[in-house]
C-alpha cells in the first residue's frame, strides 16, 4: 500500500503479457476516480481481466488543450487519476508527455508506478552495448524532420534504439541503413508474448519472415576509431579546396563537434605538414 497518495499517477502496463502487470499497478488503478487512457478500446482487456472497473477517458495525439483543462479541473476539484499508455510506460513514444507539463505547470503532484519498457527489453535482447545507449523512438514521418532526427544521433558512440511499426519496418531498415551505414544490430518484435523474435546481423543482412506485431530496432553506436578517420578524411577534402579556417568549420558542422575539436586535430595531423 502507498503511504503516500498522489493526485496523478502514470502506470505502467505490460508490453504483452498480462502476468508482467505489476501489484501496485493493479492496487492503483482500482483506488483512483478515473483511468485516462491513450486508447481506452486497447486499454479495456487489460482493465477486465484485472476486474479494474473505472470511468476512462480517452487522451490521445489529437487531444487537444481543452482536453488537458478537463483534467486539471477535475484533479483540482479532488478526483485522483491514474494515466495508461497502450502498452508499457506512459510518455515513451506516446501523448502522454502534454500531461506532464500540465501538471508541472499546475503545481500537480505527480508520480510514477513502474513498468515494462519495449526499448529496454529490446536493448537487452539485442546484445549490443547496454552501457550508454540512446531512445530515438520512431522516426519522424516529415522528411526534414527525420534528417534533422538522424544527424543528431548519426555520430553518437552509444547503441541506439528505434520503434517501429509493421507498416514501416522495411523502410525504416532501407532508411538506418542509407544513412548510419552497415552496422550490426538486431530486430525485435512481440517482445513478452510467445513468438517473441530477434534478428541479429548486420543492417544490410536482416531478413524479416513475419510482418507482425510492434518492432524495437537497436543499433550499434558509430565505432568512434572510424569516426576518427572518417573526420581526418573529410577534412583533408577540405582542405584542399578551400582555407583551413573553412574546412574547419565545414568539417565541425558535418560531425556536429565544436570547432576547437577540429582545430586539434587540424594541428595535430596537417599543420606540421
Amino acid at each position: 500500500m502507498d503511504k503516500k497518495e498522489y493526485s496523478f499517477y502514470f502506470v505502467g502496463t505490460p508490453i504483452g503479457n498480462f502476468d508482467e502487470m505489476t501489484y501496485r499497478a493493479v492496487n492503483i488503478l482500482n483506488t483512483v476516480d478515473e483511468i485516462w487512457c491513450e486508447d481506452t478500446i486497447h486499454s479495456r482487456p487489460l482493465l477486465q481481466h484485472f476486474s479494474i472497473n473505472k470511468p476512462t477517458q480517452s487522451f490521445h495525439k489529437f487531444s487537444d488543450d481543452k482536453k488537458l483543462e478537463l483534467l486539471i479541473s477535475k484533479l483540482n476539484s479532488g478526483k485522483k487519476i491514474a494515466y495508461i499508455s497502450d502498452a508499457g510506460m506512459p510518455c515513451i513514444s506516446d501523448p502522454g508527455y502534454a500531461i506532464i507539463k500540465a501538471l508541472i505547470d499546475n503545481n500537480i503532484e505527480y508520480t510514477v508506478i513502474s513498468g515494462a519498457c519495449a526499448g529496454i527489453n529490446a536493448l537487452l535482447l539485442s546484445g549490443l552495448n547496454t552501457d550508454n545507449f540512446c531512445f530515438v523512438g520512431f522516426l519522424k514521418p516529415k522528411v526534414k524532420d527525420r534528417e534533422k532526427q538522424i544527424q543528431n544521433v548519426i555520430n553518437l558512440d552509444c547503441t541506439l534504439i528505434f520503434y517501429s511499426s509493421v507498416h514501416d519496418i522495411k523502410k525504416d531498415i532501407e532508411y538506418l541503413f542509407n544513412k548510419l551505414g552497415d552496422r550490426q544490430c538486431a530486430i525485435v518484435r512481440e517482445i513478452t508474448k510467445l513468438y517473441e523474435t530477434v534478428v541479429r546481423g548486420k543492417l544490410s543482412d536482416i531478413q524479416l519472415d513475419c510482418e507482425r506485431g510492434e518492432y524495437v530496432i537497436v543499433i550499434e553506436g558509430v565505432n568512434a576509431k572510424k569516426l576518427d578517420i572518417a573526420m581526418e578524411d573529410f577534412l583533408k577534402l577540405q582542405l584542399e579546396i578551400m582555407d583551413a579556417n573553412d574546412a574547419i568549420k565545414t568539417t565541425a558542422k558535418e560531425y556536429k563537434l565544436p570547432k576547437n575539436e577540429v582545430y586539434q586535430l587540424y594541428i595535430y595531423k596537417f599543420k606540421t605538414k
